[in-house]
């Protein structure tokens, strides 16, 4: 895949998991919600740098401070230089959590499965429900996805998948041009390794291939096993790793 689609990429995403507050700086962009999710608290590399590495580095741990937050960079392999990395761990920075970013030319599948099935679009808080109990964590602990959620501009719809009228599966889909990005999908415990993610995934797929998507994508920790091989068994491959930077 060349760099500018990458580029594509990495933009949508971004898009598809706002923050609320963000600041650009020279080709990066800050973002701060508090929560324990990375991606909407870490600085992003996005484009060329012209400022000295080691100064902006700096200025980033003064913005974090002032946010009340831990400075955490999220670097993508394609668009970060040697240079910033010697330049983080010079600063005393060091890696964590890879993870990739995997993607496939969309057609649409069919998962039947021998049980009574049904997909429901969801309201947010419904749909946040799911996903905490899936999780296995209180509500509020995933309460700071419903501002994400709610400033999300480009079309997405929350599903959910039902056995018998019970939740088994959830999934996030966003859509911006032709690239269709996956996130959040949760299965509950019990009725994991049974196929319902594959549904579920099957339902976010036909959803945005009806509103024109060509291409999906999706996020997946490097130590996530399970669903690395579910994705790779569903024809999704990796277009790019990003890693994280912290000071120990």
């Amino acid at each position: 895949m060349n760099e500018k689609f990458l580029h594509q990429l990495e933009e949508a995403a971004l898009n598809a998991y706002p923050s609320p507050h963000q600041v650009l700086m020279d080709g990066w962009v800050l973002r701060f919600l508090g929560g324990p999710s990375k991606r909407v608290n870490s600085v992003n590399v996005v484009y060329p740098s012209t400022r000295v590495f080691a100064e902006k580095i700096a200025d980033c741990e003064t913005i974090f401070e002032s946010q009340g937050l831990p400075v955490i960079f999220r670097l993508p392999d394609p668009f970060t230089p040697k240079e910033l990395n010697h330049a983080l761990e010079n600063a005393g920075f060091s890696q964590f959590d890879p993870t990739y970013v995997l993607g496939q030319k969309l057609e649409l599948k069919d998962f039947r499965l021998n049980r009574d099935i049904t997909i429901q679009e969801l309201p947010i808080r419904e749909w946040l429900q799911l996903r905490a109990d899936f999780a296995q964590k209180p509500l509020d602990q995933v309460r700071y996805l419903e501002t994400i959620l709610k400033i999300i501009v480009p079309e997405k719809v929350l599903m959910g998948c039902f056995v018998d009228d019970q939740p088994v599966t959830c999934g996030l889909a966003v859509l911006e041009g032709g690239l269709l990005g996956y996130f959040s999908i949760y299965t509950h415990p019990a009725a994991r390794r049974t196929g319902y993610a594959g549904v579920v995934m099957d339902a976010l797929t036909r959803w945005g291939m009806a509103r024109g998507a060509c291409f999906g994508y999706l996020q997946v920790e490097g130590d996530n096993e399970p669903a690395l091989k579910l994705y790779e068994k569903l024809g999704f491959e990796t277009c790019y790793r990003y890693v994280y930077w912290k000071k120990e």
